[in-house]
C-alpha cells in the first residue's frame, strides 16, 4: 500500500498544481530554453497581473516568441515553471493548456484560407464549446449571433461571406484576433498583431483591442513602440532571453539603457 501511495504521489506531482497565494494571471519562474548550444530564454522571471495589458518588446532574437511557445507548451521547457491563474501547467500537452483559458494568436497566419470570415470565427468557438458541442450547433456560421456581433466589432461585418484568403492583410490580422477571442479566453496571447500593417491599420488595431479585451488579461509581443505606448499597462523589455527592464510606458520610454539595447547601440 505504501508503494502504491508513493507512486500515486509521483504521478500527481506531474499534474497541474496551485502556486500558493498567487493572484497573477501568468507567472514564469526561472524559465529556460536551450536549443543545442543556444539559450533562447535564460532564467526568465516574469509576472502578469490579472486584467492587465502586458506588452513584451525587444530586438529580434530576444526570445519573445519562444516565451509564448513555452507558456503554451508548444516547445518543452528546459527548466523552470509556468503558472496560469495559480496553477502549474509546466509540461502539460498544449490542448490541456487551452483548458486553462489560454488563447493565442501566432505570428504566422493560422486562418483557414478557403473558409469565410464567418466560418473561421465560428470554428474559434471550439476553444470553449469543444468539438462535440460545436458540431451539434445547427446555426449557419454567418447567421450565428455571436459570430455576427464579433464581425461587426472587428469592422468585418461586410466580409462575413468573404474567404479569408481574399481579405486584406490587416483584415486577416483582425480576424485572427477574433478567432482567439471566440474561445472566451482568460489569458490572451498575441504575437505581433500589427505586423505588416499600415499606420492607420495599427491605430485601428489598438482601438479594437481596447474595445474587445476589457477585463481579459492580454500579453502582446510587439515591435511597434507607438502601438505599445498606446495600449500597454506595463511593458517588459527582453534581451538575449532575459527581462532587462519593466515598467509603465513612460518609465520604459525614459530608460536610457532600454533605448540603447532596443536600438542596438549597447550590448548587455
Amino acid at each position: 500500500m505504501r508503494e502504491q501511495s508513493v507512486a500515486l504521489q509521483d504521478e500527481d506531482s506531474t499534474r497541474a498544481r496551485p502556486l500558493p497565494d498567487d493572484s497573477s494571471a501568468l507567472r514564469v519562474v526561472n524559465l529556460t530554453k536551450h536549443f543545442g548550444g543556444l539559450t533562447a530564454v535564460d532564467s526568465l522571471n516574469l509576472t502578469v497581473r490579472r486584467g492587465a495589458v502586458h506588452c513584451i518588446i525587444g530586438p529580434n532574437g530576444a526570445g519573445k516568441s519562444t516565451f509564448f511557445d513555452l507558456v503554451t507548451n508548444v516547445q518543452p521547457v528546459t527548466s523552470g515553471d509556468v503558472y496560469v491563474f495559480g496553477e502549474r501547467i509546466t509540461g502539460l500537452p498544449p490542448y490541456r493548456c487551452a483548458g486553462f483559458g489560454i488563447a493565442r494568436k501566432f505570428q504566422a497566419p493560422t486562418l483557414f484560407p478557403e473558409l469565410t470570415a464567418a466560418e473561421n470565427l465560428f470554428l474559434g468557438k471550439v476553444g470553449h464549446l469543444g468539438w462535440n458541442q460545436l458540431l451539434r450547433t445547427r446555426a449557419a456560421p454567418a447567421a450565428e449571433a455571436e459570430v455576427t456581433e464579433l464581425l461587426e466589432r472587428l469592422r468585418l461585418a461586410g466580409q462575413a461571406h468573404t474567404r479569408a484568403a481574399n481579405l486584406s492583410h490587416g483584415q486577416q490580422q483582425w480576424l485572427e484576433i477574433g478567432v482567439a477571442l471566440m474561445a472566451r479566453p482568460r489569458l490572451l496571447l498575441l504575437d505581433e498583431p500589427t505586423a505588416g500593417m499600415s499606420p492607420q491599420e495599427t491605430a485601428a488595431t489598438a482601438e479594437l483591442l481596447q474595445e474587445l479585451t476589457g477585463g481579459t488579461t492580454t500579453v502582446i509581443v510587439e515591435h511597434d513602440l507607438a502601438f505599445v505606448r498606446r495600449i500597454a499597462d506595463i511593458i517588459t523589455v527582453m534581451h538575449r532571453g532575459q527581462a532587462v527592464a519593466e515598467g509603465s510606458p513612460d518609465e520604459i520610454s525614459q530608460n536610457a539603457l532600454v533605448r540603447d539595447v532596443y536600438l542596438g547601440r549597447k550590448s548587455l
